[in-house]
Parts: structure tokens; sequence; C-alpha cells
């Protein structure tokens, strides 16, 4: 190579080795960088809000905000590594494979729906028309005093006389005998009954759900259809009956206000479902498990 060459090449090499160190000094330097208000960091391009950093300051104890500069400090710290492992972990896949993961990412979702809707006011006109469509599940339900009339087989499991016994006593409530009279034919039942005012629901843990359903239908003076129960049959006499009641709106407020929000919380959920599931492709596989084995 002539000497106008070799020139040449350490020329090229000398200004090469210049880049290489001006850029890892370029590298190496903290250049500033702006920030737009209400921003407190920025992690690999997402951003920290400062209205996190603040909420999250003011919670701690009152002797960690007192020294607020320094408490400020270690939060944004926290909160960056915190962005920082966020950042790995969806890098990752830990959000496709991870069921933990994938279970707190929709309840984060949910979460953020229903911070969105309380942050709206719940209007009178709202609540009024919530309780107006809801009343019944602010009745009080209706309550019963019964009698029951139990009529045991004497040779159980054959119940046919406990069941011709228990027909005649309510032949005898249709034809107005007295419930007194009715009750000294009858057996007594291996339990004491409730002997005051209850709903159907705590009868039903007695008698039965059928049995007690039944008195929803029936008027003080009338009697169950007989129902077979233990080791024989069983009737109910309705001795009295009180019917449930609505409390006004005033006398619950707060409670259907709560509930209002509630379901708008639900019907905010439901919307972003609809409109997710609208704008994405979804495809479900046959059955294979349903239908007809041969």
């Amino acid at each position: 190579m002539t000497f106008p060459g070799r020139r040449a090449w350490l020329i090229a090499g000398a200004l090469t080795g210049c880049l290489l160190s001006a850029i890892q000094i370029l590298h190496d330097a903290r250049i500033p960088v702006s920030f737009l208000p209400g921003v407190a960091a920025r992690v690999n391009g997402r951003e920290i809000d400062a209205a996190s950093v603040d909420r999250t300051v003011a919670g701690l104890d009152a002797r960690l905000r007192n020294a607020e500069p320094d408490a400020r400090k270690r939060v944004v710290s926290r909160m960056i590594d915190e962005e920082l492992l966020v950042q790995h972990a969806l890098d990752s896949g830990a959000a496709e494979t991870d069921p933990e993961v994938r279970a707190a990412l929709a309840r984060a979702a949910i979460a953020r729906v229903n911070s969105e809707v309380s942050s709206q006011s719940v209007s009178d006109s709202e609540i009024g028309a919530f309780y107006q469509s809801h009343r019944s599940a602010y009745s009080s339900p209706a309550e019963f005093q019964v009698t029951p009339l139990y009529f045991e087989s004497r040779a159980f499991p054959d119940l046919e006389e406990a069941e011709r016994r228990a027909d005649s006593a309510r032949a005898g409530v249709r034809a107005g005998q007295t419930v007194e009279s009715l009750q000294r034919a009858a057996d007594v039942l291996p339990f004491g009954p409730p002997a005051q005012l209850a709903t159907a629901r705590t009868l039903a843990n007695y008698f039965g759900p059928p049995v007690a359903d039944e008195l929803d239908r029936l008027q003080a003076g009338e009697a169950t259809q007989p129902a077979a129960f233990g080791h024989g049959v069983l009737l109910l006499y309705l001795n009295r009956r009180v019917a449930g009641a609505t409390p006004g709106l005033q006398s619950i407020h707060d409670l259907v206000q709560a509930d209002a929000l509630r379901g708008k919380q639900e019907a905010a959920l439901a919307d972003l479902l609809a409109s997710l599931r609208k704008s994405a492709r979804i495809d479900i596989a046959p059955d294979t498990h349903s239908g007809s084995r041969n």
C-alpha cells in the first residue's frame, strides 16, 4: 500500500474512533427532558401521573408526609419500580399465560369502570326511577302464623292411611271445623314449629319449600295440600297472614342511591363488554363434548 493510502486509512480510523467516543458520551449524558403538566415521570415512554403520586403521598403516615420532598421521591421511585415490573410482565407474556395476572388485569379493568361511574353523581330522577322499578326488592315479605297438622304413618313407608287422615282433616277445614279439634286428631311433630308470625322462607326451613310456598296463595282459615313429610303426611292451617310493606323512598334514600349507582356500574361494564365484543374477532370452536355418543 502506498503512503497516501496508509494515511487515508489512518485518518478514517481516527475519525471512526472519535465518532464512537462521541456516541458513548452522548449516550451517558443526561439530556434534560421536558414534561407536560401533570406528569411526574416517564418510563420507556409511559407516563406516571403526578396526581397519583399526590394521592399516594397524602395517604402516607403523617410523620412521613411532614418530610414531603423525601417522601415524594420515595413514592415516585416506588411507582417507577412498579411500572418497570409491569412492563417486564407484559413483555414476558405473563398477561397471556399467568392466570393470576389475567385475573388481576380483569379486576383492574372492572375497578376502572366502577371508578369512572362513581365519579358521576346519581340524580334524584335516576334514584326515583330505580326505586320505582325495584320496589319489590325493598318490600318486607309477608308473614304467616300457621298450625301444622301432621299425620304419622303407622305402617311407614306406606302412607295410604296417613293420606286418608290428612285428606279428612283438610275436608274438615273446608267444612268449618275449628283448628283445635283438628289438632286433637293429628299426631305430634318431632320438633317444635314456630308459634308466632314467620316468613315463608323461615317456614320453608321447617316444612320444606313446596308446602311453605303454597301459603302465599291462601287466605286465613284455609289449609295447604297434604304433602309427604317425615314418616307421614303434613298440611299447614293458616291462622293469620300479615301482608308485606314497601318503605317510602325517603326512609331508604341512601340505600336506593347506592343500589342505583351499582346498577349504573353494571350497565357501564355491560356496555363496555358489548362494545369490545363488537369490535373484536371472536372464534369459538365447536363443542365436541355435547350431544349423544354411540
